[in-house]
């Protein structure tokens, strides 16, 4: 009965240290998803509910960025890509953020899409169709 009893504690423990581990795992993940240098970004997700962060410059553009995190409005956010050292290998350049309502469909892409084909989408104007779900300032 002991070796029963020890048996399905070592069990339990092992089953929680692999829980533990893959939820450890998945916060790094988010937190390079939300990789950042600034003190006001905002929280973007595509219609994949991929999530990536986005610093814009300009005053006008985060106002807007609020009003959507406000109201659960999707817009297309984006801007002109670069490399940078976040789980996607990219972010929107801060000074090119823009929302708009409507973009031309070349320009139009998710994160993984543009994560997956960056050397095509670099030094481009690029859109993701959003919500914004987080807004920090």
């Amino acid at each position: 009965m002991k070796k029963a009893y020890v048996a399905t504690a070592l069990l339990t423990i092992l089953a929680v240290s692999a829980l533990s581990a893959t939820i450890w795992t998945r916060h790094l993940e988010e937190l390079s998803t939300l990789k950042h240098d600034t003190n006001r970004w905002a929280v973007i997700q595509d219609v994949n509910g991929d999530s990536m962060a986005v610093e814009p410059v300009d005053g006008e553009v985060w106002s807007q960025l609020v009003q959507l995190s406000q109201n659960g409005s999707r817009r297309w956010v984006g801007g002109i890509v670069e490399r940078y050292d976040s789980k996607w290998g990219f972010r929107f350049r801060p000074d090119t953020v823009r929302v708009a309502e409507v973009t031309i469909e070349e320009a139009q892409a998710t994160i993984r899409y543009i994560s997956e084909n960056l050397d095509e989408r670099l030094n481009k104007w690029t859109y993701v169709s959003s919500r914004v779900t987080e807004v920090h300032s």
